[in-house]
């Protein structure tokens, strides 16, 4: 890993995030980069959008700008690599863009989760974020005092085309020795068989050359209860979902499970994007 992307919008939240995003680089030797958005109306005209950024407090953007500064050079920061930088317009399209223009591997983000009420990272915008960034999201919402996470739940179907993305997880799982426990929820909706889920799942991690993992099927009411759950009763420390982002088709990887575990658990939850498959007589299923 060797670029992560660090939006901010000064609140207590990214301020976590920041801190996660910190001890993250110096164990990766990863570089660090700050961006703040500051969201401006949909005018029509450019003339409009520069009167817009002129109004209230002159000095605004000097602010910000010295805010970025004041967190880059903040102690932890010293021995890393750290940049800034400030964008106008909508805060998730420019976060979102910024990653995959300028090759970024990570966003770590704070998140205010379902009943933040401040304007940035409220959750519908890190939600936004996860359903359309191309590279991993690391979703932070509360403080952490350590941040290394030795077990972390991986909740999916294990359909195949989960795998699409998985070497991602892999990575980070490497940098920390993680163990990955590999979790199928059952719910009365979507029931399969302990012995057809097990094969699923041990089929994947053979394919995956895994070694640290365990494999375990839970029955819940829902997949992001049984998530939830599940990371609770096992200690975890981070949680890990898959997510088809708004064109999402598999049940437990619609964009909906990963918006909804990132919002609603106080672990950090990492997600990544995987294509959507195309579909032959409106039927989905494991394919290899």
């Amino acid at each position: 890993m060797k670029k992560i992307l660090v939006p901010t919008d000064f609140s207590r939240q990214s301020e976590s995030a920041l801190d996660v995003a910190i001890s993250i680089a110096r164990k990766s030797g990863a570089e660090l980069h700050l961006f703040h958005v500051i969201e401006t109306p949909e005018y029509p005209e450019i003339t409009d959008i520069m009167a817009y950024q002129s109004l209230g407090n002159a000095n605004i953007l000097d602010s910000i700008e010295e805010k970025l500064k004041t967190l880059s050079e903040c102690p932890a920061c010293s021995d890393l690599q750290v940049s800034y930088s400030v964008d106008f317009s909508s805060p998730y399209e420019k976060i979102v863009r910024k990653a995959e223009n300028d090759g970024y591997e990570l966003i770590v983000i704070g998140s205010h989760g379902k009943k933040g009420v401040d304007r940035f990272l409220v959750g519908s915008t890190t939600e936004k974020v996860i359903q359309h960034a191309s590279c991993l999201v690391l979703t932070i919402k509360e403080p952490l005092s350590y941040f290394a996470p030795s077990d972390i739940v991986f909740g999916s179907n294990f359909y195949g085309e989960i795998a699409r993305g998985f070497k991602a997880l892999q990575d980070f799982a490497a940098l920390y020795d993680s163990t990955i426990h590999l979790l199928k929820v059952n719910t009365r909706n979507h029931f399969e068989t302990t012995r057809y889920s097990r094969q699923l799942i041990e089929t994947f991690a053979a394919e995956q050359e895994l070694n640290n993992y365990t494999v375990t099927i839970y029955n819940d009411d829902s997949e992001e209860e049984g998530i939830r759950h599940f990371a609770e009763d096992v200690g975890a420390d981070m949680i890990c979902v898959p997510t088809h982002g708004k064109t999402g088709i598999s049940h437990l990887v619609s964009g909906s499970i990963a918006e909804n575990v990132s919002g609603q658990a106080f672990r950090p939850v990492l997600t990544y994007r995987i294509q959507p498959v195309r579909i032959s007589y409106g039927v989905i299923g494991p394919f290899r």
